[in-house]
């Protein structure tokens, strides 16, 4: 089978009707996903300070010498 006999019974993808739609939509994830990066970075940030802040908050005193 040629070459030619071959694209024409499986044509590229490229080629396809939603094609440049779905680069565009992949372009547009992508995009999205580096804006958020930096924000989800920032949260678990926080979420991190603030479990470690609660537990701190909640743990017994820790007496020195003879304070107990």
């Amino acid at each position: 089978m040629s070459p030619e006999e071959m694209r024409a019974r499986h044509p590229l993808i490229s080629t396809a009707p939603k094609y440049r739609q779905y680069l565009a939509a992949k372009d547009a994830r992508e995009i999205v996903q580096r804006l958020l990066l930096p924000m989800a970075i920032v949260s678990a940030a926080i979420a991190g300070y603030r479990d470690e802040l609660n537990h701190m908050l909640d743990a017994e005193a820790i007496y020195l010498g003879h304070g107990k």
